[in-house]
């Protein structure tokens, strides 16, 4: 199933949760304008289309790292304080914040 089918089923069954902080980024003209296309199509706005665009990667990302931590050998000791990542990873740290 490609992303933007996967995106689309998301968008029909999830709930609009709000959120307390902001994330700033430019986009392209023609990438703003198809996306905003998108968000329209579903009765939603361009942040909430975004939020979820974001959050569906956050999940792959999370799901990727622990599958990884799963697949080391068991006789492995860590060294040290350990590095595993939070519940929110921080995918986007450079990104600019309001």
């Amino acid at each position: 199933m490609s992303v933007l089918t996967r995106l689309e089923k998301r968008l029909r069954d999830k709930a609009k949760p709000r959120l307390e902080e902001r994330l700033t980024l430019r986009l392209d003209p023609a990438t703003y304008s198809a996306l905003e296309a998108l968000a329209r199509e579903h009765g939603m706005t361009l942040s909430e289309l975004a939020r979820e665009a974001l959050t569906m990667l956050a999940e792959e990302y999370r799901a990727k790292t622990a599958k990884e931590r799963t697949q080391e050998l068991p006789n492995e000791q860590p060294q040290g304080p350990s590095e595993e990542p939070s519940d929110t990873p921080p995918l986007f740290s450079g990104a600019a914040q309001e």
